[in-house]
């Protein structure tokens, strides 16, 4: 989900569905051009069940668009065959309807596989809109509307977009799986990783600033480890000690990268995105102080919840901000902030204030 001006957009694997954040009102569904090769009422229909991924909100002159991807079928005619598509359709925020729409033809081969359906937007990286799909990526101009590049090799799911810099994980089988970086504007590998990666899944590879990354990898002694690296070159700026906070990384869009630890660790620290120096560190036993679930890290702040319920921490200190502000967004703009009922079956919108 994403928000604009307090409208939702939630990608769907069967479309874009579209809600006012600021009243009652019911949802309109943006549709894809061909068949969806999964319905969303197929999985349960229920907003655990949505496996797609946020749409981008980004602006191109004075349109801003949500683009979202998923997987549609062709279906064959006569004697041509059918196959499978991307559909990356862009809605124009302001009247929620769609504007325009790419088709990116998936390889014959991959058409039935477990992923079928697995497709999202990546990011923007110049003019360019980053594209994943079933193990491949893509580069679709913002200008033509048209495919721009695709990749050569297979990747995993979770690469992201740091400034020009597409950072992804190799998935080539019978190979290690390796952090590589891709030049945003054509698609060609610009340097790869020494090291194996350590977690090949999305929680592996996080951005961490305007221009870095933060991978898990294998250091030299066998060790995993957590890397701050130079998005556009791999150069490593610090690989942190062993122990240190460095999964599910969220850059604040100020100062620093607020970074979990293991499930069972429950620990939170912050890193300057540019030398990878720890800022701060949760729990902080001799201040009796927890490290709070985080729910949202946005605009210098840290939304979370502790066992005394949501608050909220200066992503720059650690400090509490605010230990009473009623709910912890899990998505937020200077509209609304949506967070999940109490049941966990749907979501509820709240006004912001001040």
């Amino acid at each position: 989900m994403a928000l604009h001006k307090g409208v939702a957009f939630i990608a769907r694997p069967d479309g874009l569905e579209v809600f006012d954040g600021l009243k009652a009102s019911k949802s309109a569904l943006i549709r894809p051009e061909h068949v969806p090769v999964t319905r969303l009422e197929d999985l349960g229909g229920l907003i655990g069940d949505n496996p797609a991924e946020a749409p981008l909100i980004t602006s191109e002159g004075s349109t801003t668009w949500a683009l979202n991807a998923l997987v549609t079928e062709v279906r064959g005619s006569g004697t041509s065959k059918g196959h499978d598509v991307v559909e990356l359709m862009a809605t124009d925020t302001a009247r929620a309807v769609k504007s325009w729409f790419v088709e990116i033809k998936l390889a014959e081969e991959d058409d039935f596989g477990d992923d079928r359906d697995e497709a999202h937007v990546i990011g923007r990286s110049g003019d360019t809109v980053i594209v994943f799909a079933r193990g491949k990526i893509f580069g679709v101009s913002l200008k033509s509307h048209k495919q721009a590049w695709a990749a050569d090799g297979w990747y995993r799911t979770g690469a992201v977009v740091a400034g020009n810099t597409v950072v992804a994980i190799t998935g080539e089988e019978g190979r290690d799986d390796q952090v590589v970086g891709l030049n945003g504007a054509s698609g060609r590998q610009v340097w790869q990783s020494p090291r194996e990666s350590a977690d090949p899944s999305p929680s592996g590879l996080d951005v961490a600033g305007p221009d870095s990354v933060m991978t898990s990898e294998y250091a030299h002694n066998a060790d995993e480890r957590n890397y701050l690296l130079e998005a556009a070159t791999g150069k490593v700026r610090r690989m942190l000690p062993a122990g240190s906070p460095g999964s599910d990384c969220a850059y604040d869009g100020l100062s620093a990268t607020v970074c979990s630890g293991s499930r069972l660790e429950k620990a939170l620290a912050a890193y300057d995105p540019k030398s990878g120096k720890e800022l701060w560190k949760l729990p902080d036993e001799p201040a009796s102080r927890v490290a709070p679930k985080v729910t949202l890290v946005r605009q210098g702040l840290i939304y979370g919840t502790t066992s005394n319920g949501p608050v909220v921490l200066d992503a720059g200190t650690g400090k509490d901000k605010e230990d009473a502000p009623g709910i912890a967004p899990y998505v937020l703009d200077n509209y609304v902030g949506i967070t999940e009922t109490q049941e966990d079956t749907g979501l509820t919108a709240y006004r912001t204030v001040g």
